[in-house]
């Protein structure tokens, strides 16, 4: 099966922004869910920075696209931190947006570092990619983690799905490390390049599915729990 990549840029960006609203509508009915707030924003940092990685100007300027991609790893900073915040009483606003800043700085650093020693594009997209699969990695352990708060059985498929998300950035990550390290020649990356994009957009499904899921089981539980004792 032959994958366009354009093609899945264009269903990837459609995806994300109707994940986006499908789970911002799904939080306004069901404010206390855990985790819908911080993937509906993920998922807008990330149509936001891909809208401007889609600027003309952004092909010819390496600034453009450090600032694009930094947007999105904010949008998965902000998920990894939002289940987090979940799971751990102690994480406030102040130190949410702390931990989200010291991640994109982070980023930044790596990245500037990476630039300053004359890395080519694509080994300075090794960082970005990794960044993505560690923090949705850590976000799937969170929402696993969660079980022990509520006990939700929705929380699996959805942790296996964020899983499945990191997974396919880590790959992309490891098959452009071993290009530059000359491992593997560009064609072979670039024909791989197709899979781990529609891998990502399937499971960016998959995980908004498994999210609402948990939402609505919330709610299902609450609602017998408040019957149960009239």
């Amino acid at each position: 099966m032959e994958l366009n990549v354009k093609t899945l840029f264009l269903v990837g960006g459609i995806v994300m922004t109707c994940g986006a609203g499908a789970a911002l509508l799904t939080w306004y009915h069901h404010r206390d869910a855990p985790g819908l707030r911080a993937w509906a924003a993920a998922l807008l940092l990330s149509s936001l920075g891909a809208l401007i990685l889609r600027f003309p100007s952004a092909a010819s300027s390496t600034w453009i696209v450090l600032a694009a991609n930094a947007v999105i790893v904010a949008g998965f900073a902000v998920l990894w931190t939002g289940v987090r915040q979940f799971n751990d009483d102690s994480v406030d606003a102040r130190r949410f947006l702390l931990l989200v800043a010291a991640i994109v700085i982070a980023y930044l650093a790596i990245c500037g570092a990476a630039q300053s020693a004359g890395a080519g594009r694509n080994a300075a997209s090794i960082p970005f990619s990794l960044f993505l699969g560690l923090l949705s990695s850590g976000a799937a352990y969170e929402v696993w983690q969660g079980r022990h708060r509520d006990g939700l059985t929705s929380r699996l498929p959805t942790a296996l799905a964020l899983a499945g998300l990191g997974l396919a950035r880590l790959v992309r990550a490891a098959t452009l490390a071993l290009q530059s390290a000359e491992w593997l020649p560009p064609g072979r990356v670039a024909e791989f390049h197709p899979y781990t994009l529609y891998a990502t957009i399937v499971f960016v499904l998959a995980t908004t599915y498994g999210l609402v899921l948990m939402a609505n089981e919330s709610a299902v539980r609450r609602d017998a729990a408040l019957f149960a004792d009239r």
